[in-house]
């Protein structure tokens, strides 16, 4: 019976170890007061200011980089909807554009229309970067949805990492795999 004891409670020392070291791994990577990112109620959305749908939480909106954020996001999503590629191109990295030529993103974006977009949360990180938080609607030509929910409608759950690259900052669509949470559109 003693003899389980010599390696069950260092075990267990080291499991709690690291589960508190990931605990606070995690806190500085995403900050303590991050929720899951819900659809906003309409009393902690800012009012609609742009046609198109870009809106921001109270939160959102209060940031110190809230402009440069929605200038950002404006002319993104803006270029996604009138398939300007050099739109699109002037808002992410290059790492990005390069493995989507022109050709290839028009295809990839002729049917689609993001709509609805809000940012929930913005945040800058210890390196300089920002987080932007935020949920928007695509609807599309099922054939051109993202293959794992090749819907007509899609409601999408973001985190975009903000870099800085030539004097201004790009989403850097490509850093964090899996940063995207995709649900079919829901009748209201």
């Amino acid at each position: 019976m003693r003899s389980w004891l010599k390696w069950a409670v260092p075990t267990t020392a080291l499991v709690l170890a690291a589960a508190i070291g990931g605990g606070l791994a995690a806190r500085e990577q995403y900050g303590t007061s991050i929720q899951g990112i819900t659809p906003a109620s309409p009393e902690s959305v800012a009012p609609e200011p742009v046609p198109g749908g870009l809106a921001f939480t109270a939160d959102a909106a209060a940031h110190p980089d809230q402009g440069i954020v929605r200038a950002l996001l404006e002319v993104h999503f803006d270029a996604i909807n009138g398939r300007d590629y050099d739109g699109w191109k002037s808002t992410v990295v290059p790492a990005k554009w390069r493995e989507q030529p022109r050709d290839e993103w028009l295809q990839a974006y002729r049917t689609t229309h993001d709509s609805d977009v809000v940012v929930h949360r913005i945040e800058r990180t210890p390196d300089g970067t920002l987080r932007v938080l935020l949920t928007f609607t695509s609807t599309q030509d099922p054939a051109q949805a993202p293959p794992q929910l090749a819907e007509p409608c899609i409601r999408w759950r973001v985190v975009y990492p903000l870099v800085p690259d030539e004097g201004g900052l790009r989403l850097d669509i490509n850093r964090f795999p899996g940063s995207a949470l995709l649900d079919p559109c829901r009748p209201e």
